[in-house]
């Protein structure tokens, strides 16, 4: 018989969940690279030609400036970057800098991947901050722990696709046909935890019964 195991957190609290990360339900391109970054979980997936190759832990946007949700490209590098601060940001930080030069107290760490539109200024990029990463503590970029910033832009291509979704829960099965149900808080206030996918899941496992009970305790509140 099938174990269904909980996680609630934000991160697998054992060292066993923490081998068994959550996947997001999504379909990766087959040839190619393809980023897929989770705001809810704080986790950016990486796929080669289909295949999760790659998990990393990342702090998104907060809810007042939200990560971009949707379908981007990955952009332009730029290694030991010099952060050219928003004005919204210089308006916020009130001490008339304007820009930060590439060391140890740029918050761009030492590299930027652009995101999307180069319009709206967002990327993936390092941080001197390292114990914001995972959180819901950005601009609106994606923060990454400067190693794995750097690990991340020297392995992936411009071009890739990069798809920013929202889901709240996660439902995998592990080597050992346990079934692990994660579910994330809901930084954007979304509400929209997706049942009837999980549900499709499950049914299939010869799991029916339990999928009835499951479900509803499933849209907790944070």
């Amino acid at each position: 018989m099938k174990k269904i195991l909980f996680s609630t957190s934000l991160a697998a609290l054992t060292a066993y969940a923490t081998a068994n990360t959550p996947v997001p339900d999504v379909s990766p391109v087959s040839q190619g690279q393809h980023v897929v970054i989770n705001i809810p979980q704080q986790r950016l997936f990486l796929y080669t030609d289909g295949q999760l190759t790659k998990i990393y832990p990342v702090a998104v946007g907060k809810a007042m400036t939200q990560t971009n949700l949707g379908e981007h490209k990955i952009g332009a590098k730029a290694f030991n970057p010099t952060w050219h601060i928003p004005k919204s940001i210089q308006k916020e930080r009130g001490d008339g800098v304007k820009s930060v030069p590439p060391g140890p107290n740029n918050p761009l760490g030492p590299v930027f991947v652009r995101l999307g539109d180069p319009k709206f200024s967002l990327g993936i990029h390092g941080t001197n901050a390292p114990a914001s990463v995972p959180g819901v503590r950005s601009h609106g970029c994606v923060r990454m722990k400067s190693p794995d910033a750097l690990e991340f832009a020297k392995t992936i291509a411009t071009g890739a696709p990069a798809s920013v979704i929202y889901q709240l829960a996660s439902l995998n099965e592990d080597a050992n046909k346990n079934l692990w149900l994660a579910a994330y808080r809901d930084p954007y206030n979304k509400k929209n935890l997706d049942t009837d996918a999980l549900k499709k899941k499950v049914l299939p496992l010869g799991l029916r019964r339990k999928a009835k009970r499951l479900m509803p305790p499933v849209s907790m509140q944070f």
